[in-house]
C-alpha cells in the first residue's frame, strides 16, 4: 500500500516533479532499509550465512578487538555479533579471465557504477534479463560483488540512466522495476574495463 502511494506521489501532475520524485525515492529507501533491518533483526545471534547458503557459528576475526574479559581467538556467546567479516565474498561462478581480472582490482570494487554494470554485464552475457534490484544484489553476491539491492536501484536511478534500461511491470497496487544493461552500458563497460 506504502509504495502505491509513493507511485501515486510520483506520478501526480504540478510543479516541483523533480523535488517530489528525490523525496518519494528517498522514502522508498528509508523504508527499504528499514525492512532490512527488521529482517537482520528477526534473525538468530550469533550465525551467519555462508556463500552455500549453510548456518555457521561466528568467530571472532584475528584482528579483531577482544570484548572485555576476552581473548582474541576465543568465540563470541549467542548473543554477540562479530566486529566484521571474517572473509569478503567469494565468487562461486567462473567468468572470463578478463572480467575476472576486472573484478579483482580493489580501484573497481570500491565504485558501485562498476559492481552494477559487472553484473548487469554479466547477467546479459548468461541470457539472464531483465533482473529486479534484489536479483542483481543476489547475482552480484555469486560473482564475489557485494552490493545492497537499495544501492542497485539509487546508482541506476542518479548515475546509471543511460547505461541501464529500466522496465516497469505492475503488480496489483505496486511497481516492480526491472533492469537490463543497454547498449551503451554494455559498450562502456568493455571499453572502460575490460581493455
Amino acid at each position: 500500500m506504502i509504495r502505491f502511494l509513493f507511485d501515486k506521489f510520483r506520478a501526480a501532475p504540478g510543479p516541483l516533479k523533480e523535488a517530489r520524485l528525490i523525496v518519494a525515492d528517498l522514502a522508498e529507501e528509508i523504508l527499504d532499509l528499514a525492512a532490512h533491518y527488521a529482517e537482520k533483526m528477526r534473525e538468530p545471534k550469533g550465525q551467519w550465512e555462508d556463500v552455500d547458503g549453510s548456518k555457521k557459528a561466528c568467530e571472532r576475526h584475528p584482528s579483531a578487538k577482544p570484548g572485555p574479559g576476552k581473548s582474541a581467538t576465543e568465540r563470541p556467546s549467542i548473543g554477540e555479533e562479530p566486529s566484521e567479516p571474517s572473509h569478503p565474498p567469494t565468487r562461486s561462478l567462473e567468468v572470463d579471465p578478463r572480467f575476472a581480472t576486472a573484478l579483482g582490482l580493489p580501484a573497481n570494487n570500491k565504485t558501485q557504477e562498476f559492481k552494477v554494470l559487472a553484473i548487469l554485464w554479466d547477467a546479459k552475457s548468461r541470457g539472464m534479463d531483465n533482473l529486479s534490484a534484489k536479483a542483481v544484489s543476489e547475482h552480484g553476491e555469486r560473482l564475489g560483488v557485494a552490493i545492497r539491492h537499495e544501492n542497485v536501484r539509487k546508482v541506476i536511478r542518479t548515475r546509471l540512466g543511460a547505461f541501464v534500461d529500466v522496465h516497469t511491470e505492475k503488480t496489483g497496487s505496486a511497481t516492480v522495476y526491472r533492469y537490463r544493461i543497454s547498449t551503451e552500458g554494455e559498450s562502456h563497460f568493455v571499453s572502460k574495463y575490460l581493455r
